[in-house]
């Protein structure tokens, strides 16, 4: 008993100087100077972050405001109208698809309702849309058909010709800012309850007992990313991502998270939760469509399902909830066993969070995949989309407005079409020439369809994919022309010689295709055709037809080069031109734009229309803030256009691309093929009365593609002629001025009836031979029937 006392009293002893010493440390300690100096800085510290809280905490809240759907309107932007009209063809103008686009109804009984349609081998019925815009009540219309092609178009009941009439411009979309985003903005109340608690679900199940912050998810997140070893999982709630993405940039640093936080309890505070989640599900990005940024569950749901939010079954409403963890990792269009399985994922929360009964949930997670996107042509027409922005800023001379309405010259079937044939057409060559995929440049290539008539632009491609180059080549590469330029020297020579003027050219004119050199500042130059054979005398019409390079330079010798330059300018060429021969072959560098409307020029008569792509821009309040008013002028002669259309259309039937003809286009059509040295480019621009579409097809850093625009271009261009050029397209038609006469090719005088080879060949009304042919006959009768009238 008296050893356990002394025991006791020897630890009290123990501990009582253990605790005299501690005293007299911590003593000692507190009255260290340095250590007096720290505490009071940490305290400074402290009280100036929570008094820079404290501001930026007021900050937000007077400042922070979450978005609402009207006030933030989207700019939108439409397609331009389709005229119905008579001689339209429904194969090529694919009117039942048009009508699809547009959500008309095909039905079998007599059309009851706007949107319905009906369709028979004798007529098109159809019950159009109301156009407000236009003030257009919702009308009945009947398309008398004969053998495809309309013949008259009937207001209906009472059956009389109506003019004009068109079809509603198709919406692209509505557009947010300079990153392309989409969205339609759903009010909570319409959103379906199994989407709410599906994102709630796999987002943030407390969001309705939280402050903002979740600090049980903050914990968990920071124990499951220690154990993993990584950052596996995050604490973020909605409020928080909802503030990320709209007040901060995306970097993850300690700083933007405190902010977040800070955000997310202003919010709490200064909204309700319904206007909250309201804004995150509208907000929330998505994922992509082509170039296109796809935030809200609505587009959400319009982009990968081709649905309304009320459409949508449970699986697909779990999809989209799925999307928000990783939306370009488990997008449906991207990898579809991914989506899947992160579907499943939010399916199995719902069940287990009782949202979903077992039976539900089994018929859900057991049900296929249907991904349906919609058909629209925001994702295959981006390059377009960047054209009309920048027009409608120059036009209206301010940045744009939220809420503009923008009426555009684009077809949507069309510009379909040449984004599908560029695709199809590099990937063909590709495999047909394995060289062309041997480097980390991808091949490249444009398109541009234009109307001649008006400058519209139907269709635009400036290269392979949007989301790997935005550059645009249709518009702002400037690439040597080759041959393209070729038509323009025989162009200003017929115009020369329609005045009189040397060197007094017609298509029947021989040119000699024999060796030459010219002198010239940089010494002399011996110009070689593309095979290095040369023919003998040759007629115009041959010349171009076969693009021989030594007529050509022979030809712009003898009218001058500034003729051409004039000439080539008239016709909108804006780039700079170099005042040689060269200009013969193709040597300044110009836009795909440019050249495909110096066509167009020419196949429009001679009258060039400055080309656009946007018809009509006004403000949220209907506003005409622009309108188009065509720039035109009569370029070149109807006379001399004509002309070169004429051996255009020789190129087609057994010149360069004859290989067009062999392919069934029967057509009227005309066009020229490129090819410039180093085969570094190709090209091919072609067009019909109607219709001019040009193609471009090369390497950005100008490799050589070793490929003439006979087998690079043209079969692009072929691709997209099939599709939206009549298989019978109307024939060219002579202006006032221009006659025909059969000569003979090889004398280039009238034939007579002792020639063995005769050709009609057109020419400006007081070019045309006099002579009737002096080898092979006197042409006696000829000139009987010439004089009596009847030749």
């Amino acid at each position: 008993m008296a050893a356990c006392r002394r025991e006791v009293q020897s630890l009290s002893l123990f501990w009582s100087d253990m605790l005299h010493k501690m005293s007299t440390f911590l003593n000692r300690l507190f009255r260290s100077p340095w250590l007096i100096r720290a505490g009071l800085l940490l305290c400074g510290v402290v009280l100036f972050l929570t008094a820079g809280l404290g501001v930026y905490g007021a900050y937000l809240a007077t400042f922070l405001e979450l978005p609402r759907g009207e006030d933030h309107p989207p700019l939108r932007l439409y397609t331009a109208p389709f005229q119905l009209t008579p001689g339209l063809s429904m194969k090529t103008a694919r009117l039942p698809e048009r009508l699809q686009r547009l959500g008309y109804r095909a039905v079998s009984d007599p059309v009851a309702l706007p949107g319905d349609y009906q369709l028979t081998a004798q007529s098109l019925t159809i019950y159009l849309h109301a156009q407000p815009e236009n003030l257009t009540k919702a009308s009945v219309v009947t398309l008398e058909l004969d053998q495809g092609v309309v013949t008259q178009v009937l207001s209906e009941p009472d059956q009389s010709p109506i003019f004009p009439v068109f079809l509603e411009p198709e919406l692209i979309s509505g557009l947010r800012g300079a990153s392309r985003q989409v969205r339609e903005w759903i009010p909570l109340a319409q959103m379906p309850s199994r989407m709410i608690d599906a994102v709630l679900a796999v987002e943030d199940r407390r969001f309705y007992s939280h402050i903002g912050i979740d600090p049980i998810a903050i914990g968990r997140a920071i124990w499951r990313n220690l154990t993993k070893g990584g950052v596996v999982q995050g604490g973020s709630t909605i409020t928080q991502q909802l503030a990320k993405n709209l007040f901060y940039s995306p970097r993850r640093t300690f700083v933007r998270k405190v902010k977040e936080g800070l955000a997310a309890v202003v919010l709490e505070t200064k909204y309700r939760k319904q206007d909250i989640l309201e804004s995150y599900l509208n907000e929330i990005y998505l994922g992509q469509a082509g170039f296109v940024s796809i935030y809200g569950v609505g587009e959400a749901s319009h982009r990968y399902f081709g649905k309304s939010l009320a459409e949508l079954t449970t699986g697909e409403i779990a999809m989209i909830a799925g999307l928000i963890k990783g939306p370009n990792t488990y997008a449906p269009t991207k990898n579809l066993a991914l989506a899947q399985q992160r579907r499943d994922v939010v399916l199995r929360l719902l069940r287990d969070q009782g949202y979903l009964a077992e039976e539900e949930w089994n018929r859900a997670v057991n049900r296929p995949v249907r991904v349906v996107p919609p058909d629209d042509v925001l994702a295959d027409a981006p390059y377009f989309v960047d054209t009309v922005l920048k027009q409608v800023e120059e036009a209206i001379g301010t940045p744009l407005p939220e809420g503009l309405r923008i009426d555009s010259t684009l077809d949507p079937l069309v510009q379909q079409a040449a984004a599908e044939a560029l695709e199809n057409g590099l990937a063909k060559l590709e495999r047909v020439y394995p060289a062309l995929k041997g480097s980390e440049q991808l091949l490249q290539g444009a398109v541009l369809v234009l109307e001649p008539s008006t400058g519209a632009i139907l269709a635009l491609v400036g290269g392979r994919d949007y989301r790997v180059s935005q550059f645009n080549r249709a518009v702002q590469a400037h690439r040597q022309a080759g041959s393209l330029f070729k038509p323009f020297v025989y162009l200003a020579a017929f115009e020369a010689s329609r005045g009189g003027h040397e060197p007094h050219l017609t298509p029947a004119s021989l040119i000699a295709d024999e060796p030459v050199t010219f002198e010239s500042e940089n010494g002399t130059w011996s110009p070689q055709n593309y095979d290095h054979q040369f023919r003998g005398n040759v007629t115009a019409r041959s010349a171009l037809e076969q693009s021989l390079n030594v007529p050509a330079v022979r030809v712009a010798k003898a009218v001058g080069t500034q003729p051409i330059l004039d000439v080539i300018r008239q016709l909108g060429v804006t780039t700079a031109l170099p005042n040689d021969l060269s200009v013969a072959l193709g040597s300044p560098t110009v836009s795909l734009l440019d050249m495909s409307s110096a066509y167009g020029a020419i196949a429009n008569g001679g009258i060039w229309v400055r080309p656009t792509s946007l018809r009509t821009a006004s403000d949220r309040e209907g506003t005409a803030l622009w309108n188009v008013s065509p720039d035109r002028r009569q370029a070149v002669s109807p006379q001399g256009a004509y002309l070169v259309t004429s051996l255009l259309e020789g190129v087609i039937s057994r010149g360069t691309a004859m290989k067009a003809k062999v392919l069934d286009l029967t057509g009227a059509i005309a066009g020229k093929t490129g090819t410039t040295d180093g085969y570094r480019d190709a090209w091919f621009i072609g067009y019909s009365a109607d219709v001019v579409i040009g193609v471009w097809v090369g390497f950005d850093d100008e490799r050589s593609i070793r490929l003439t625009g006979t087998q690079a271009a043209l079969p692009i261009w072929i691709d997209i002629a099939k599709r939206i050029v009549p298989a019978h397209a109307p024939p060219f038609v002579p202006p006032t001025g221009v006659i025909v006469r059969a000569i003979d090719p090889k004398t280039e005088q009238l034939a007579t009836s002792q020639c063995p080879e005769q050709v009609d060949e057109v020419f400006i009304e007081g070019t045309e031979p006099t002579v009737y042919c002096e080898v092979h006959g006197s042409g006696i009768w000829e000139r009987l029937r010439h004089t009596f009238g009847f030749s």
